[in-house]
């Protein structure tokens, strides 16, 4: 059997403009305000501007309302579009439009808070293009420039690296320190990328049910050890030997190309400064 059901058509636009189709209505945000358009106000849906990329919403009535948003995909706008006036009732040529602008309803919305994450790369990005700009315009030398653009990689690889090694290090002592092992059971296991997955249940301090994956194990218990203070480090067993020296090492080796990248942007700046 197919279902006749399809889902609720959705088009972006730009400054965290939207609109989408959903139960007999087409809710448009934009300008902080929410508003329900319901489809037996909406006269007619049209398509124009560069490309197709512009949709305009007109309401019935002599001196229609009218609501527009801009996309960036003119196919989107298209598909968008034909969404609503499959949705539209059908109406004689003669059949009388009143203004049905009342029948839109409108709510503010609770302002969204900037992504503090992107505002910071996106200030870290013009920083560093600033300063390199300023080591070729004041003529500070090709080393400095060339260490200047050297850097994030070094600091990239080398701080991925590091923190993995870290991450490995502080999980492997947490366990070892404050591992707590308990017996699970087997509730099933499946194949994964040609690999046999096994997962296993078992009820930690707090009496939750918690489960792990795991391709090291495949009898129908196993000891699984746990870190209470971060219930998601878990592994078959209890050896955490490994899980040391093999962070450790990374440490070591990424650690080095982390502390180059820092060197690096030193040096560019200092080449300003002095």
């Amino acid at each position: 059997m197919t279902s006749a059901e399809t889902s609720s058509s959705i088009l972006h636009g730009r400054r965290r403009t939207s609109i989408r189709l959903r139960g007999g209505a087409v809710w448009l945000t934009a300008g902080g305000v929410r508003r329900r358009i319901p489809v037996a106000a909406i006269e007619r849906i049209d398509v124009h501007g560069l490309k197709g990329r512009r949709l305009t919403v007109v309401l019935t009535g002599d001196e229609p309302a009218t609501y527009r948003l801009s996309c960036r995909s003119g196919l989107a706008v298209h598909e968008f579009a034909q969404a609503v006036r499959r949705a539209l009732p059908v109406r004689d040529a003669d059949e009388p439009r009143p203004d049905r602008a009342g029948l839109v309803a409108e709510e503010p919305m609770e302002p969204v808070a900037p992504n503090r994450r992107r505002q910071l790369w996106w200030g870290l990005g013009a920083a560093y293009v600033l300063v390199f700009v300023l080591l070729v315009a004041t003529g500070a030398g090709a080393g400095p420039a060339l260490l200047w653009v050297a850097a994030p990689e070094a600091l990239g690889g080398g701080g991925f690296g590091a923190h993995v090694g870290w991450k490995m290090v502080r999980e492997a002592w947490g366990m070892r320190t404050r591992g707590i092992t308990v017996e699970g059971r087997l509730q099933g296991s499946g194949r994964y990328n040609d690999v046999e997955h096994h997962t296993y249940a078992y009820v930690d301090d707090k009496g939750e049910r918690r489960e792990l994956t795991t391709s090291e194990d495949s009898s129908e218990r196993a000891e699984i050890t746990y870190d209470p203070a971060a219930p998601e480090s878990a592994q078959i067993g209890r050896g955490t030997t490994g899980w040391l020296v093999f962070g450790a090492v990374l440490i070591l080796l990424f650690g080095p190309l982390l502390l180059a990248g820092v060197s690096f942007m030193v040096v560019g700046v200092a080449a300003l400064v002095f």
